[in-house]
């Protein structure tokens, strides 16, 4: 597999010229496919079959006895880097199901009856993220629940005001044909944060500020303790292949746009990077913000609804609701 670097080990800079190439130690086995599962006995002594019968990949010159034999000595720790060819400095990756082949997929105009939803992550000193989501009619299974696959399609990463994140936000809600999601999922534990003081300026909040700017349906995320390894275990489902009634095929419940967010402070590069403190064992700080987002997605298992339908039922309350006062108005007034 090659893998491109998005930056060099000495700059910042971009260089599509670097790249590495990485295999499983079973790429090298003789007499056994360990993409296709399948054993070849007529190279358990020597390789006279060079493809697999089945997928047609090469094969390679080592018994798979003497793999088994060779993995047996490796420390637990170390296992990983030597079998699956991971770097060992990246063996403590959070999600690490994640697979580019899998749970990227090609950009495409995301349809006008998903349902939206939005994740925010805030900050001050760093910048802060703003993930788009869409959620699809596609049924899937999480937790033994029926839910529905997520495609996360965009992102905004900016050290902005307030007040300029959020008309950048509704030019992007503009480009995917929206004006607002079902929900906007806060980061709770700063989004009600607020100045210690008296004045009016010093209370504000993400939230108000937010809310201020015109921002809708703001919740906010789950912060009770245990919600973050919750979280991870809730994502894991979710990227786990999931088989749909409505394209009947098996894929991720949650896949990202392989250019809309892709790049350098990308939904993509922090996912892919996002890795625990081996001394800690929580998650390390650097590639934390999109994965958060991530999760406050996940937590949420949003069940599709179409959002011309939820425009109806809005509708039909506020028809209600002029009804009861024009009644209540008749009632003061005879």
């Amino acid at each position: 597999m090659v893998e491109k670097f998005e930056k060099t080990f000495l700059s910042d800079e971009l260089d599509e010229e670097i790249a590495v190439i990485r295999g499983e130690i079973w790429d090298n086995c003789r007499d056994w496919c360990y993409k296709c599962s399948i054993a070849i006995p007529e190279n358990e002594k020597e390789r006279k079959i060079v493809l697999c019968p089945k997928c047609k990949r090469i094969l390679g010159f080592i018994p798979k006895n003497g793999i088994n034999e060779y993995l047996k000595t490796l420390q637990p720790d170390e296992r990983e880097a030597r079998e699956k060819g991971i770097w060992h400095h990246l063996s403590g990756l959070v999600y690490k199901e994640l697979d580019r082949e899998k749970h990227l997929y090609e950009d495409f105009p995301i349809p006008k009856d998903w349902m939206k939803i939005e994740g925010v992550d805030p900050h001050d000193a760093r910048g802060t993220c703003w993930l788009f989501g869409a959620v699809s009619p596609e049924e899937i299974e999480i937790q033994g629940k029926v839910r529905h696959r997520i495609f996360v399609h965009d992102y905004l990463f900016t050290h902005d005001s307030i007040a300029d994140i959020v008309r950048q936000v509704k030019s992007i809600r503009a480009m995917h044909n929206y004006t607002d999601p079902a929900f906007v999922i806060l980061d709770a534990k700063y989004g009600i944060k607020s100045g210690l003081g008296s004045t009016e300026e010093e209370k504000k909040s993400w939230q108000s500020e937010l809310e201020r700017e015109g921002i809708r349906h703001i919740k906010m995320s789950h912060s009770s303790p245990g919600d973050v390894e919750l979280g991870h275990k809730i994502v894991r489902e979710y990227l786990k292949d999931n088989y749909s009634k409505v394209t009947q095929a098996a894929r991720p419940g949650l896949m990202f746009a392989k250019k809309s967010c892709s790049g350098f402070n990308s939904p993509i590069q922090y996912m892919f990077n996002y890795q625990y403190d081996d001394k800690t064992h929580k998650p390390k700080e650097e590639y934390k913000d999109w994965a958060d987002c991530v999760r406050y997605f996940c937590l949420e298992q949003p069940i599709y609804r179409s959002p011309a339908n939820e425009q109806n039922i809005i509708d039909l309350l506020q028809v209600r609701m002029n009804k009861a006062i024009n009644l209540r108005r008749s009632a003061v007034n005879g």
